[in-house]
């Protein structure tokens, strides 16, 4: 059962605020990855691989996870950044089953520069983000 709650004019006001401050991230960034000769979702894979927290690399089930996509379009897309020389494949050392991915030097210095700009950008929205959390005191 969903739980009704009123909501004021100024909640309205924020979510929109917020709604379009994700937009503008997400069109910035579009543009950043394009600038480094990628698309938006290469980035992002890039970015899939690099954040991973296992040392062994992401397989690709869990790049589809990240990225919120089918297998086998993560598949195609792990296809073409490998094919732009950015990504490799392995076969993980205790199951010869599994395929883990792994970024080459050209897309280590490509992710470490879009994320650089990515984190000076987030800085600059942190304060505009903060302040249509409700309850944060940086309103």
């Amino acid at each position: 059962m969903v739980t009704v709650v009123e909501l004021s004019d100024a909640d309205y006001q924020r979510l929109l605020t917020f709604r379009t401050q994700l937009r503008r991230f997400d069109q910035w960034s579009a543009k950043r990855a394009s600038d480094f000769g990628l698309t938006h979702t290469q980035h992002q894979l890039l970015l899939a691989i690099r954040g991973h927290a296992d040392a062994r690399g992401p397989t690709i089930g869990e790049v589809a996870e990240y990225l919120l996509v089918r297998h086998h379009t993560a598949v195609e897309l792990v296809n073409r950044s490998q094919d732009l020389g950015l990504v490799t494949r392995t076969r993980d050392g205790d199951d010869r089953r599994v395929v883990r991915l792994a970024l080459t030097a050209a897309g280590r210095r490509r992710i470490r520069s879009l994320s650089a700009a990515h984190l000076d950008e987030l800085r600059e929205l942190a304060p505009v983000l903060a302040s249509v959390i409700p309850g944060t005191t940086n309103r």
